[in-house]
């Protein structure tokens, strides 16, 4: 009874002040994305309710009756709208002549509106708070998700999850690692930027939890992917505030808590070609077959989500594949094999011209930021993410976007922090320039 009732009136909350301010529908939405109470109440909950259409339908009223006003935008964050609006009109064309119209249908259903999101989110995320509040929101609600396969592992021994599809989208091991990366680097800004002490302990355990949980669900490309995540964010973190032995305190937790299948399962991303198990040979199969498919419909590929079916084709995957379809699990060439050469590197750009920019203007050391957080979690959150999806991919995979709504919502902030300095430098030279009356 207090899940429904926490989440009807978390609903009802966020759909009210959506109305009034969309930036909270914005953070309200990826919560509830993340989150995924259709799941996590699923016994006690109506299956179907479409809980972030409703979101998004409120937050879409209220940034009309505003009449579609947004913050001034930076070149870059023109440049990534532009670029991910011209990304949805090459699926539209590409899907046109898609030889998998079923596959395709599904993900056009799902791509035009985790697009109009993300640009209707940098349209209105204005501030650094509303930044903060989407990355707390985004750790907070994955981390209870990361407890619940915890607590399942501590109670049976074993993490079915591992085995066994996740979420009320039914992804599987490697899907929900990689939506849990981009959270990742997220909880462990939060928890490198934090000053005050018991916040800064809860966004590091979180990272712990979400650590093991990557662990339990036995992701290999997601453990190699945190690795870097925390190599980038240990080597850009403030030097204050005791992060240096709160990081080796969570360092050594992860070592203990790594058991031996953990180990084993890590161990064999690295084995000898003769030593790799079918999973981890298969995929430089995949990969040459997505490569053949891109060099043969380089332009517009076979359709969004349609190349699956060519895989198992002999002249692309070497011996070819007893089945109906599979899938290519390698980011690049789901976008290149379904939607072009152009489309992917589009695509990338939008992810990465976040990422140059956080970095270029990132400062460990300013203490006065308040976005230090933000730019740490897009600078090793998305390079990190990216590894991840070398391995298995999913474009609607929606907590990458947060990170790079971050970004480009940072360049908007910063422009408009950097339009108010120069008035006060005008406002006093103009002052310096009137006579002193007075005398």
């Amino acid at each position: 009874m207090l899940g429904p009732l926490f989440v009807y009136c978390l609903l009802g909350i966020v759909c009210i002040v959506a109305f009034f301010k969309p930036a909270i529908g914005v953070i309200g939405f990826y919560g509830f994305v993340l989150l995924d109470p259709g799941w996590n109440w699923r016994w006690s909950l109506e299956q179907g309710t479409p809980y972030q259409k409703y979101i998004f339908v409120c937050l879409a009223l209220a940034f009309a009756l505003r009449g579609f006003r947004t913050q001034r935008f930076a070149k870059l964050a023109k440049f990534g709208v532009v670029a991910l609006l011209f990304f949805l009109g090459l699926c539209f064309v590409s899907a046109q002549q898609s030889i998998a119209p079923a596959a395709t249908e599904f993900f056009m259903s799902y791509a035009w509106k985790v697009v109009l999101v993300v640009v209707l989110a940098i349209c209105v995320l204005d501030n650094p708070k509303h930044i903060t509040t989407l990355l707390i929101v985004a750790v907070l609600a994955q981390a209870y998700n990361a407890y619940q396969i915890n607590l399942e592992y501590f109670q049976l021994g074993i993490s079915r999850y591992a085995q066994r599809p996740w979420g009320s989208m039914g992804v599987d091991n490697n899907g929900y690692s990689i939506i849990t990366v981009p959270v990742l680097a997220a909880s462990f800004a939060l928890g490198l930027w934090e000053q005050m002490g018991w916040k800064k302990f809860l966004y590091l355990g979180i990272s712990l939890l979400q650590i093991h949980q990557i662990m339990l669900l036995e992701s290999r490309g997601c453990m190699i992917a945190a690795v870097l995540l925390a190599m980038i964010a240990i080597w850009y973190m403030p030097r204050r505030d005791g992060n240096v032995r709160l990081i080796a305190a969570v360092a050594v937790m992860t070592v203990l808590l790594a058991g031996p299948s953990v180990v084993a399962e890590f161990s064999s991303s690295f084995a000898s070609k003769d030593e790799r198990d079918s999973s981890a040979e298969s995929r430089f199969y995949l990969w040459q077959a997505g490569y053949r498919i891109t060099m043969d419909y380089p332009v517009f590929g076979v359709g969004p989500n349609a190349a699956r079916s060519l895989v198992p084709l002999p002249e692309y995957y070497d011996g070819g594949l007893d089945l109906n379809n599979k899938a290519l699990h390698n980011l690049f060439f789901d976008v290149s094999t379904g939607m072009g050469i152009p489309a992917a590197l589009i695509y990338f750009s939008f992810l990465l011209v976040p990422v140059v920019y956080c970095w270029r203007t990132y400062r460990r050391h300013d203490d006065r930021s308040d976005l230090g957080a933000a730019r740490l979690a897009v600078v090793a959150g998305m390079p990190a993410y990216l590894l991840a999806s070398m391995f298995s991919s999913g474009v609607l995979f929606e907590s990458c976007y947060i990170l790079a709504i971050v970004g480009y919502c940072t360049m908007n902030i910063d422009l408009a922090n950097a339009d108010s300095e120069s008035e006060d430098l005008d406002a006093e030279e103009n002052d310096d320039n009137v006579p002193d009356l007075v005398a």
